[in-house]
């Protein structure tokens, strides 16, 4: 299909949080006009429509989660770079492309190439998480992953069985993070950020290739990479971190810092990270010099955002609430 290799605002646009409900044609021809999306909506037949979206979308990386009881047809508005991963909850999709068909199912999940694309076709009764990488982030995660820099991907299958644990571990991770991006305004939680970089890891990893790589031999990584790693993170836990960028201070790939993470630490460098900025939490919670500050602003400083979520890591970690916690600093 011919179209926009750049497409204007009114074609599609960033969007930090989008949330449609669409229950006639009125709203369905309005919200392809002004919806901002990289596909048009239509339904399968003539009745009223009845769609639900809601998630968020950027030229890196767009998550979204649908629902229908209508059932829908969509198609491209413009060649895009892109890769579509989808996790059907319930109902049936049937992607029809220039290779061949596409089925989507509960028990198999879907990987399709934007440009490869023609028209997906949703059937009533329908619900799916979904998640949109381009081309350029997988390729850019698929040499930090691995340290090799061919400027390639793996030749991923088109479905894949989530009865695996790594892929049922993906889509609790997709889910995740879309219930994250309903829950905040804003996005400038820095675990947040560091999910969607763990997604495409996540990716990579555990969908099936079509010539699975034969195993190699683990390699041991010498101690100082992993000390350069834990030193960078202490440095930098009030700044945005991505795996990439520790690997690459620690002079190793990111699934040789996962390994060893793992290896010698019993926890994987997300755990860690975490661990270690609510730690600072606890530590500013304690102290006499936050005490005009409420626990809202000094979680934040750390990064978390979505309070519920922070609630249920904090009395993880320590046993007890932030306030309770507070409470203690204070009688001290």
């Amino acid at each position: 299909m011919t179209g926009h290799t750049r497409p204007e605002p009114v074609t599609w646009r960033s969007q930090g949080r989008f949330v449609a409900s669409i229950a006639s044609m009125r709203q369905l021809q309005l919200f392809n006009d002004r919806g901002g999306l990289a596909v048009n909506f239509d339904i399968l037949r003539s009745t009223a429509p009845d769609i639900a979206i809601a998630g968020t979308q950027s030229k890196a990386f767009s998550l979204w989660e649908t629902r229908s009881s209508s059932g829908f047809v969509t198609e491209p508005k413009y060649n895009a770079q892109l890769i579509t991963i989808r996790f059907v909850t319930s109902g049936h999709i049937i992607y029809r492309r220039r290779s061949g068909d596409v089925d989507g199912v509960p028990t198999h999940a879907t990987l399709v190439n934007f440009s490869d694309l023609r028209e997906v076709q949703a059937y009533g009764a329908f619900s799916a998480v979904s998640g949109t990488f381009s081309v350029d982030v997988l390729t850019a995660a698929h040499a930090a992953l691995t340290g090799r820099s061919d400027g390639t991907l793996p030749d991923l299958t088109p479905t894949a069985s989530v009865a695996t644990p790594a892929m049922m571990a993906l889509f609790l991770t997709l889910r995740r993070v879309q219930e994250q991006i309903q829950a905040i305004e804003c996005h400038d939680d820095l675990t947040f950020q560091l999910l969607k970089e763990v997604l495409s890891y996540q990716l990579l990893s555990a969908w099936p290739r079509r010539d699975a790589p034969a195993p190699s031999q683990a390699q041991d990584i010498p101690s100082r990479s992993l000390g350069r790693a834990l030193d960078y993170i202490e440095a930098n836990l009030s700044r945005a971190l991505t795996l990439a960028d520790i690997a690459a201070v620690a002079g190793i790939s990111v699934r040789s810092l996962q390994n060893r993470f793992r290896r010698d630490l019993g926890r994987t460098p997300v755990q860690v990270i975490l661990e270690r900025r609510l730690a600072q939490v606890h530590q500013d919670l304690m102290s006499p010099a936050k005490a005009s500050l409420s626990v809202a602003e000094i979680a934040r400083s750390w990064g978390f955002v979505h309070m519920g979520d922070f609630g249920q890591r904090y009395r993880r970690q320590y046993g007890r609430t932030p306030t309770e916690t507070r409470r203690t600093g204070r009688a001290l």
